[in-house]
């Protein structure tokens, strides 16, 4: 069962975009709008055309997607305290947001989201203007976002070989502090093991009785 949103069917539309970006465990409320936008009981600050953002994929299934959002003319005071704080790994939720075109406000129960993802990288960049008699320096920061998908399908999952972190105990594994189940790993460490070699049978020789002549020897070739 489909449904149309209204405020993409009308002639006339106003959109902006909501984005909840969560660093660190800080959660930072920004948008590209002219005027702060309180939504959910946060207050979004207007960032108006200093925030892009990439083209949104629309897949019917799960995809491996990516959405690029650009920051910029940032004071260089923030660049610092930006660079110390752990980007990678940050949640990322994007809303899209319907304004009356008319009242220009925002239209109730007009706020559905778009993407939500994990922050995968990130890049810096430094423009310099000396065309004035004072130079002026421009910071963009643009931050990759992967959607759900892109991060599984780069999970790297494994279990631990240590002898001592099988000595744990962890409730749900239900082993104990003398677990011996990697206790033969160390002494199997560099070990060379000629799994899947052909086998070679050994050679023997037996002797013959007499056949009507003298004696005969015959070697025999074991077969695998």
């Amino acid at each position: 069962m489909s449904t149309t949103i209204t405020q993409v069917d009308s002639n006339n539309i106003e959109y902006g975009v909501l984005i909840d970006l969560t660093l660190d465990a800080t959660t930072y409320y920004v948008s590209n709008c002219y005027k702060e936008i309180v939504y959910d009981g946060n207050t979004y600050q207007a960032l108006a055309g200093f925030l892009t953002v990439s083209d949104i994929q629309n897949n019917i299934s799960n995809a491996n997607d990516e959405v690029q959002v650009t920051l910029s003319a940032i004071p260089p005071a923030y660049i610092a305290a930006t660079i110390d704080t752990q980007i990678k790994g940050g949640e990322i939720n994007i809303y899209r947001v319907f304004f009356d075109y008319k009242t220009q406000k925002v239209i109730t129960d007009a706020v559905y989201r778009r993407f939500t993802g994990i922050v995968s990288n990130y890049s810096v960049q430094e423009d310099i203007t000396t065309t004035g008699q004072t130079p002026e320096v421009n910071h963009t920061i643009t931050i990759i976002a992967s959607s759900i998908m892109g991060v599984l399908e780069n999970k790297i999952s494994g279990r631990r070989t240590n002898q001592e972190d099988y000595q744990i105990v962890w409730p749900e594994l239900g082993n104990s502090a003398t677990d011996p189940s990697m206790d033969r790993v160390a002494s199997l460490f560099n070990s060379s093991f000629d799994f899947g070699k052909p086998y070679k049978g050994s050679a023997a020789s037996s002797v013959g009785g007499n056949n009507g002549g003298g004696n005969q020897s015959e070697f025999v070739q074991e077969q695998a």
